[in-house]
This record gives C-alpha cells, sequence and structure tokens, in this order.
C-alpha cells in the first residue's frame, strides 16, 4: 500500500526567485529581525521563521519523502499565499504561476507527486475557470481553499457555482485554515492554530452540511485539512 500524504504545502520557486532577486511576490517580501532570522511577510502578517523546509526544491523534497517513508505528495501552496486580498487580475496572475509550477513537479515526477491549484478566489468566475485549466489541461486533482473568502463563509449563494463546477468536473476541494479569525485578536500563543483550526474547520462543516451545499451537490468530493 502506498503512503499518500494530501496535505504536503509548498512556497513556490517563483516566490524565492523573486524575494532572492530583492522583489517582492505579489505583495508578499522577506524580512530579517535583530536577530537574522528570516520571515516571509504579507502587510502585517509573518510567516516564518523560515526553515530549510520552506525552500526545499522537489528533489530535496523526494529526498524527505524517501527518509519519511512517504510515496506521494498531494501538493499544495502554503495558505499565507492563497492571495485572495489581490484584485482579480492579479490573483489570476499568481494562482496561475503556482499551478503551473506545481504542474510542472507533476509531469516530471508522476509517481512523487499530485497537485492541487490555487484560486483567484473571491472572483468566482476566475476560479471556475483556472480550476477548469487546473483540472482539464495540467492534470491537477482539484483546488486547496481557504475555509473562508475573506469575510465570506461558503453557504454564502454567491460562491455556490464553485461547488457545482467541481462536481461536474470531478474534482476534490481540499479546505485548508488559515487561522484569520484568531489572528484578527492575537497572533500569541499559537492560538491561530490550536483554536483557529477547530473553529474554522467547524465553520466550513456546518456551512457544507446545514447551508444544503452537500445536498445539492451530493457528488462534490471534499476534504477538510486538520478536521476530518
Amino acid at each position: 500500500m502506498r503512503a499518500i500524504d494530501i496535505h504536503a504545502h509548498l512556497i513556490p520557486q517563483v516566490l524565492w526567485r523573486a524575494v532572492n532577486s530583492g522583489k517582492d511576490w505579489y505583495g508578499t517580501r522577506r524580512e530579517r529581525d535583530a536577530k537574522g532570522q528570516e520571515s516571509l511577510v504579507q502587510d502585517s502578517r509573518r510567516t516564518g521563521p523560515v526553515t530549510p523546509q520552506f525552500r526545499f526544491t522537489p528533489e530535496e523534497r523526494i529526498k524527505e519523502m524517501d527518509a519519511l517513508g512517504v510515496d506521494v505528495h498531494v501538493v499544495s501552496v502554503a495558505p499565507p499565499l492563497f492571495n485572495y486580498h489581490l484584485e482579480s487580475s492579479m490573483a489570476v496572475q499568481s494562482a496561475r504561476e503556482v499551478n503551473d509550477e506545481i504542474a510542472g513537479m507533476v509531469r516530471e515526477w508522476p509517481q512523487r507527486f499530485a497537485g492541487l491549484a490555487n484560486l483567484p478566489l473571491p472572483d468566482i468566475k476566475a476560479s471556475i475557470a483556472e480550476l477548469e485549466r487546473a483540472v482539464t489541461q495540467l492534470g491537477l486533482k482539484g483546488a486547496e481553499i481557504d475555509t473562508m473568502v475573506n469575510d465570506l463563509n461558503w453557504d454564502e449563494p454567491e460562491l455556490f457555482p464553485l461547488f457545482q463546477a467541481a462536481e461536474q468536473m470531478g474534482a476534490l476541494l481540499f479546505f485548508h485554515p488559515t487561522h484569520s479569525l484568531v489572528w484578527r485578536l492575537t497572533d500569541r500563543y499559537h492560538l491561530g492554530n490550536t483554536i483557529g483550526n477547530t473553529l474554522e474547520d467547524t465553520m466550513v462543516a456546518a456551512a457544507l452540511i446545514f447551508g444544503g451545499i452537500l445536498d445539492r451537490c451530493p457528488n462534490l468530493k471534499v476534504c477538510i485539512a486538520h478536521g476530518g
């Protein structure tokens, strides 16, 4: 039996090429603190400290997979890089860069990688178009999406067409929280993970069930990270 890790994030090499040349990547930049510790910063949100795994190339990732006994990574972008805050054209461009990179990994190492797309939410029409490109042209398995779309829960009517499209394509939707609800209050004590994951996973589960989405799309494939 193969060991398949569906929860396998990456920070794309296209971002590292940008920040290594002194630029930002759609507003994400690299900063060092007084101790020389490196983080990625987007507005006031800080992700880090940067460890060697943050920078893994596909070859380095495969070496670690071998060491851990993992056969396949289903690769998805690190959630702080969803880029839902961008205006539509920039969100589309950043999503395509991520998806093209992941698709390149899948093409070169098809026995080791599968991929989930990033989508330019909250532009639903653009997201459906990018999901279709990712699934039908790039060969990805579906998409990773936040448990909320900025301040919208997933049971809002304007978001429903994405579920219909994903069901028709047979695409998996992998929900992953960004802990935004807790981080609006505090970024201390790792509460974004310990409380934020549980809270946001519960909210998306409630939206899918009590919002009638799973009734209306009975063949929809979903997975909720951390929460089940």
